[in-house]
């Protein structure tokens, strides 16, 4: 590698990464003004089309400029939610669990996000597998991803909950969700796109 070029390597990297977890959150937020958190049976397909178009077009601002045929990250999106909403999962990034033991969120957290993030994990690598060398580490990053990141956001929002006797802490706990997702999904990506050989 060139010495001359990796500081500028490290700041797009590091901006590519800055801005992917900016909009997964801001779309988060973005698709609360027609998605109102609630529990499963309630979340279902229109609720998984909107939060997954949402989504979808708020990351394709950042793909746009790094791969070719960044629509196909938007209709990964929409499909997959738009298919887990219909499913026995529902539109599970929405949802709030109706427990507040904090055990049974992590687990079932785990459970439920590492099974979003093999659905949707597999569409998103369809868009990818032509255009990023090693697409294929997409498949089981995406599930580690969820499968963290759900089960942290729950958690959490489950202990906020219980301490203000608010709804709100599981909003909070479900955007905590986003993010975690949103980091490591984006730490993966620089990998991907700026082929990094140690991983």
């Amino acid at each position: 590698m060139n010495p001359q070029l990796y500081p500028y390597e490290i700041k797009t990297r590091y901006g590519f990464w800055l801005k992917w977890v900016f909009v997964t959150v801001i779309g988060f937020w973005a698709s609360l003004i027609w998605i109102e958190i609630g529990h499963r049976p309630d979340m279902g397909l229109v609720a998984g089309a909107v939060g997954g178009t949402v989504i979808g077009f708020a990351q394709w601002f950042v793909l746009k400029e790094y791969i070719y045929q960044p629509w196909q990250w938007i209709f990964a999106s929409i499909i997959g939610w738009t298919v887990l909403g219909y499913s026995h999962i529902g539109a599970i990034a929405w949802v709030a669990p109706r427990t507040l033991d904090v055990f049974s969120r992590i687990f079932y957290g785990f459970i439920d996000g590492s099974q979003v993030g093999i659905w949707i994990g597999f569409l998103q690598w369809l868009a990818l597998r032509i255009q990023v060398p090693r697409a294929w580490k997409w498949l089981w990053v995406s599930p580690l991803c969820w499968g963290v990141g759900l089960p942290v956001g729950w958690a959490f929002g489950g202990v906020m909950r219980q301490a203000t006797r608010l709804f709100l802490g599981d909003v909070f706990g479900l955007a905590l969700t986003w993010a975690i997702v949103a980091g490591m999904t984006g730490i993966a990506l620089t990998r991907l796109l700026w082929i990094v050989d140690d991983w």
